[in-house]
């Protein structure tokens, strides 16, 4: 456990020093790989996922600001969203599926468009963990951060902050409530409890008490992207070298597939707003909130338009775990491609 946690740490230290994006994640898991793969052995702490998935669901409610209640969201751009979300998990579903010889379960959980932590601990939920669905979203992920930095490649994210770093006594509150509720829903077997529980509970922290400030320290969430990532590292160190030009020719298929989807639907229902097609593409396309909104601000678009599609596909993302849980029974069935 300490090898990997020292590993983890230093790796994210490196890779944000040398300013690569999703550096605290990127650099946790290559760390973790190249140690797996020259034989180190490698576990973490059993409460890792539980505190990944606080953090990052407290994170996702924390970015839902008071002021997004006055921006016009008509119900046509909610259809729109979620037709686009629905093409993007089909497209994928159908390829991974059909053509790669996926099982059903490991090809639902690789077309999901973003939210990797909920991904994780779906998969995680499985009896026997897939690799290539983890090794699936990690091309999806560099994938798109390599594309949010083409489109804002002349501004530094880091400028702009949904945490803004200052403490809040409140955030014990919310955590420890979200904590309780989530150990409720995992009785009950609910997976990703904890997230679904932290997202709601800083949703509704700041809906009942606006006044309030519930902010997350920066090294907090530094720490859990970096678990997160050395949680994607461990489950990536038993892909061998054939299964990795395999599996990363299935990722950029169903990327490029998704991203297909994503053009077709901003463009259709860019006609049907009389929305501009560049705000609609930037909204739904399954990149990170903050680089979406930073290259949104530096183009003059609408970023605040942006932000809440994104928030909202988060919300939708985060509550899958209840919508994909029959999928999800031990032993259900064996991938094709495994026999």
């Amino acid at each position: 456990m300490l090898n990997a946690v020292v590993l983890s740490l230093l790796g994210s230290v490196l890779f944000v020093w040398l300013q690569i994006p999703l550096g605290a994640m990127f650099g946790a898991i290559v760390f973790l790989m190249v140690a797996g793969k020259v034989g180190r052995r490698l576990s973490l702490p059993g409460p890792t996922l539980t505190f990944v998935q606080l953090v990052l669901g407290i994170g996702v409610g924390v970015m839902v600001p008071s002021d997004l209640g006055a921006v016009s969201f008509p119900p046509l751009m909610l259809l729109g969203l979620i037709t686009c979300m629905v093409g993007q998990v089909s497209i994928s579903y159908w390829w991974l599926h059909k053509r790669e010889q996926w099982s059903k379960t490991d090809s639902l959980l690789g077309s999901v468009p973003g939210a990797m932590a909920a991904v994780l601990v779906l998969n995680e939920a499985q009896q026997k963990p897939s690799g290539k669905v983890v090794f699936t979203h990690t091309v999806r992920l560099v994938t798109l951060v390599i594309l949010s930095g083409v489109i804002a490649a002349d501004n530094q994210a880091a400028e702009f902050y949904f945490f803004t770093g200052e403490e809040s006594y409140w955030l014990l509150a919310v955590a420890a409530a979200a904590w309780g509720s989530g150990v409720v829903l995992e009785k009950i077997g609910v997976p990703a409890p904890y997230m679904v529980t932290g997202m709601l509970t800083a949703i509704g922290f700041g809906v009942m008490m606006p006044e309030a400030s519930l902010t997350i320290p920066p090294v907090l969430v530094f720490v859990a992207t970096s678990a997160l990532g050395a949680l994607i590292g461990i489950r990536l160190v038993d892909v061998s070298g054939r299964e990795f030009a395999t599996h990363l020719r299935s990722g950029v298929i169903a990327t490029t597939l998704s991203l297909g989807v994503t053009l077709l639907c901003a463009y259709v229902f860019s006609q049907i707003l009389e929305q501009s097609f560049v705000v609609l593409l930037m909204s739904w396309v399954p990149g990170s909130i903050e680089a979406m909104t930073v290259a949104a601000i530096y183009l003059g678009l609408e970023p605040a338009l942006i932000m809440l599609n994104h928030i909202t596909r988060m919300v939708i993302l985060h509550s899958l775990p209840l919508a994909v849980k029959p999928f999800l029974r031990p032993g259900r069935e064996v991938s094709r491609s495994e026999g």
